[in-house]
């Protein structure tokens, strides 16, 4: 029998497709769409920051949806190894056009500091790390709460809504972790993925939001 992953359970796997089948949806098309609008509207900087952003937003998605939904088990090593790399990325992508936002030198240097934990995290993911580590998800949290320290800033500067959004996306990442660490648990790893989609939007949204009410 091919080896599948996370579960033979077909319902779980079911789920977990579906929300796969409409995270990469969701990434690719309102990615494009905010690069394009972008394009038509902002300046280098902003279109940059932008382009970073939906990069890493639909890095992530494709990345996940291989690793979850591919039958072929072989490559799945390899698979997991670009899925969990392709987090850091996401990660400081979100982080890239607020810190574009405040231009300013701490901002960068949070920005800076970010994508220096990240590039560690995809070399490491990519090339020494075997499994996925029991700190791994703890990372992924705290290397995304570092953009916290931009909140300060970014307060006046973009619509409250705006705010409310990322802390609440923040929110939902922090939430999701406990029902990715409880493997046994059945539709955990669908659960996990459906509070990441919800969290990614809340994100999207604000960023959108933010970068319009800028323009």
């Amino acid at each position: 029998m091919i080896q599948t992953y996370p579960t033979q359970d077909p319902s779980a796997r079911r789920a977990d497709w579906a929300v796969h089948t409409l995270g990469t949806a969701f990434a690719v098309i309102g990615g494009a769409l905010l690069v394009i609008w972008a394009a038509l509207n902002t300046s280098g900087g902003t279109i940059a920051a932008l382009s970073v952003y939906g990069f890493g937003l639909v890095a992530t998605f494709l990345a996940s949806s291989l690793y979850h939904m591919t039958p072929w088990h072989r490559v799945r090593p390899t698979l997991r190894r670009i899925d969990h790399a392709a987090i850091y990325v996401m990660i400081a992508g979100t982080v890239t056009p607020l810190a574009v936002m405040v231009h300013s030198p701490f901002a960068y240097a949070v920005l800076a500091a970010i994508w220096a934990i990240g590039l560690v995290g995809v070399v490491r993911k990519l090339f020494f790390w075997a499994t996925p580590g029991r700190f791994g998800p703890l990372i992924y949290l705290a290397m995304g709460w570092l953009g916290i320290l931009l909140v300060r800033d970014l307060m006046g500067l973009v619509p409250g809504v705006a705010l409310m959004l990322m802390l609440a996306g923040g929110a939902l990442y922090s939430v999701g972790v406990l029902f990715y660490s409880r493997e046994s648990l059945r539709f955990a790893t669908a659960i996990w993925h459906g509070f990441v989609v919800a969290a990614s939007a809340c994100f999207f949204a604000a960023i959108t939001i933010s970068t319009v009410a800028l323009t």
